[in-house]
């Protein structure tokens, strides 16, 4: 007892129940096994429960003790649902004592049976009954054990808890990984949480990054591996003029040279670049672009510099340790809209995407930042990304109502506050004017930034009028007047074309110029947005906003006072739907009123614009799997 051992003790139980008879025995060897399990030594209670000789009595000397004490030896025989059963289901009353064991094992149980979020559940109840140090490593385990579990997993385990301590843990943890500059702003706003009282989500804080990125050392070359020939040659063209004029005409890293590499579009291609990049010393490298390419980091050695990588990992694939992951993924612009949805207190909202993986994917990320913020998704709905006409699917989406007789003037449903579109540019340019067809024209319409290539068209963007999309930066210079502060170096972004990829270039050099801030915690501004780094690693962007308005995409002014002009129904120069019904309809004409009356959107396949045709073609898309794919090579 001198040495508080708890393992000696234990034992020591265990030795002084050869001595003792009857009841005493009983209960020093019950108290052994409980020494041992209250200590979590699982290994140590398993030998002594071989020891006790006196299993057979537990029940009728303790029945509450005896039954926690055969699920420790139903888990150790490898039952471990009759394990959890059993301990669960303990009779009541329990002593305080016997209700902090009892969670402490199904903790354990959980864990082992790699259940961390089950586990961590366990822990939380746990907590209001410690104090001290004690309270302390349960957090500790907690903590470890949610972030054991994927994101993903937290952000679903989030809309079925009811426990509200719990559900701010899982809340915290997401924040802390995927967001992490908002930490004290959770802070501020769970005063009373656990994590705030104990101190210990002040210590999140100040952590360092998780990922162990290192500083740059030395003056050696900053390498870029990108694929310059091939499919994906005018991509990485653009990306590398990005990087080029940010060392070269922003004097970004200007102490250090950069030197260009071709990786190839396979794994082994990049494999071997890597490795003569790394023969080179460099102070940094940027790459790969393609995401097939990310498995290759995994051999790197421990020695190697800071690696920025121009995507993210497969779904389920953890980034390697050391690694920064900076992208301009759909899936990043699917959450940044539905966060601003939520500021714009759009609290209910539809969901209408492209039935493949790429809007599946989008719409997974929109629907689970958006219901994890408070909001509601009311329904729905996919369309076949080859389509042209989405009656059937909005009817139903909509709710869209309209006289059997007469002029086609449709209602829809009243308790949507906005609408999300996972589409492409071709999509948006389709949905959007049946949108306004099927009565939806006051309905807030907000999509993602891949449908805006940044080359203002406004005969291509004419039928996206009222959507609102999150945008880089550089790219809204075009349209914001000819004071704007970026409008020379959106200028020369366009010249290759790729505006938007320029900027991504750009950025990638402005991010290993200056990763001493962003390893302090401090944004970085950049032509795609503000940039931070988040402790699993990526880089966090903040875009702009910009709504299409006569067919061209114009800044959106005062996002942070979470009131933001978002429809055409806040537009002044939009006419309402009742004068668009009035001007477009001024009477029926013979033969035409059944085709109103069933409410076929005019114009299902709208023409192509001759001058939309290069800007369209031209760039790159992503693919079903959420990676970048090449341009057309036909125009």
């Amino acid at each position: 007892m001198a040495s508080q051992d708890p393992k000696q003790i234990a034992q020591a139980q265990m030795q002084l129940s050869t001595r003792l008879k009857g009841t005493q025995r009983i209960e020093m060897q019950m108290r052994s096994l409980e020494t041992a399990i209250d200590a979590s030594d699982f290994t140590l209670a398993n030998n002594l429960l071989a020891q006790a000789d006196t299993r057979p009595q537990w029940s009728d000397y303790a029945p509450r003790r005896a039954q926690l004490l055969a699920g420790f030896a139903q888990w150790q025989a490898g039952q471990t649902d009759q394990a959890l059963n059993s301990v669960s289901n303990l009779p009541l009353p329990l002593t305080a004592e016997e209700g902090i064991r009892r969670l402490s094992l199904m903790a354990a149980i959980e864990e082992a049976a790699h259940r961390p979020i089950d586990a961590a559940r366990q822990r939380t109840a746990l907590g209001g009954m410690l104090s001290g140090a004690e309270a302390d490593t349960n957090q500790a385990a907690l903590w470890n054990d949610l972030n054991s579990a994927p994101p993903q997993a937290i952000a679903d385990a989030i809309k079925s808890e009811s426990n509200p301590v719990f559900i701010d843990w899982l809340g915290l943890n997401l924040v802390y990984r995927t967001r992490p500059g908002e930490l004290q702003s959770w802070i501020q706003n769970h005063p009373n949480h656990p994590a705030v009282t104990s101190g210990f989500a002040n210590m999140l804080t100040g952590q360092a990054s998780a990922t162990a990125i290192p500083m740059p050392t030395g003056n050696g070359p900053i390498i870029v591996l990108l694929p310059l020939s091939g499919d994906y040659q005018t991509i990485s063209k653009a990306i590398s003029d990005g990087i080029n004029f940010a060392h070269d005409r922003l004097g970004l890293a200007g102490d250090r040279s950069v030197q260009i590499m071709d990786s190839g579009e396979t794994l082994a291609s990049f494999s071997q670049a890597l490795n003569t990049a790394l023969a080179a010393q460099p102070s940094v490298i940027i790459g790969p672009l393609l995401k097939e390419q990310i498995p290759a980091l995994n051999n790197i050695p421990g020695n190697a510099p800071p690696i920025i990588a121009l995507n993210t990992p497969s779904d389920g694939t953890a980034l390697p340790p050391g690694i920064i992951s900076y992208s301009l993924s759909p899936d990043a612009d699917a959450r940044a809209t539905a966060d601003q949805m939520i500021k714009d207190h759009k609290m209910t909202a539809l969901v209408f995407a492209a039935d493949n993986g790429l809007g599946h994917r989008i719409a997974d990320a929109f629907t689970h930042e958006y219901t994890l913020l408070g909001g509601q998704i009311l329904d729905s709905a996919y369309f076949d990304p080859s389509a042209t006409d989405f009656s059937t699917q909005l009817r139903s989406l909509l709710q869209v109502h309209a006289p059997r007789t007469g002029v086609f003037q449709p209602t829809i449903r009243t308790d949507a506050e906005g609408i999300f579109l996972g589409a492409t540019s071709q999509q948006s340019r389709m949905i959007v004017p049946q949108l306004d067809y099927f009565g939806a024209d006051q309905l807030p319409r907000y999509g993602v930034g891949m449908i805006y290539n940044g080359t203002p068209n406004v005969l291509a963007d004419q039928d996206k009028n009222g959507l609102v999309i999150p945008v880089e930066p550089i790219l809204l210079a075009a349209n914001a007047g000819p004071n704007d502060p970026l409008l020379g170096t959106y200028e020369r972004a366009s010249l290759s074309q790729l505006p938007r990829l320029f900027a991504f270039g750009s950025d990638a050099m402005l991010i290993a110029s200056d990763l001493k801030t962003l390893l302090g915690h401090q944004p970085l501004t950049g032509l795609t947005g503000t940039l931070t780094l988040s402790l699993t690693g990526e880089i966090d962007r903040k875009p702009a906003w910009g709504r299409f308005k006569q067919g061209l995409l114009q800044p959106l002014e005062g996002t942070d006072t979470h009131n933001i002009p978002s429809t055409v129904l806040s537009d002044p120069d939009t006419p309402t739907k009742a004068a668009q019904d009035k001007a477009a309809i001024p009477a029926v004409q013979p033969g035409a009123e059944q085709q109103d009356q069933t409410g076929t959107p005019p114009a299902a396949q709208p023409p192509v614009h001759p001058d939309d045709r290069p800007s369209e073609t031209a760039v790159p898309t992503f693919t079903d799997g959420g990676g970048l794919a090449p341009a057309p090579t036909t125009h």
